[in-house]
């Protein structure tokens, strides 16, 4: 790997960590809200708390996901 692609790399990690740390938290408050039944609505509600919980720890996975390529992919230059 070239000094640049190293460079793109590490400016890459850099990103994926600022947009992780403004953003892994954007669907907690709703789901902790719907957990303490601030939410009412019968099925359509649980049916919505399933999904929030679904795209929560779907978020937090594809960015630990993309933070681990990158970071390997930089452990091997």
């Amino acid at each position: 790997m070239n000094q640049a692609e190293a460079a793109r790399l590490q400016f890459l990690l850099s990103r994926i960590q600022t947009l992780s740390d403004q953003h892994w938290h954007t669907f907690t408050a709703s789901r902790r809200a719907m957990d303490d039944r601030a939410w009412v609505g019968g099925a359509a509600a649980r049916s919505f708390a399933a999904r929030l919980e679904r795209n929560d720890a779907a978020l937090c996975a594809a960015l630990q996901r993309a933070l681990r390529l990158v970071e390997d992919e930089l452990r091997r230059a």
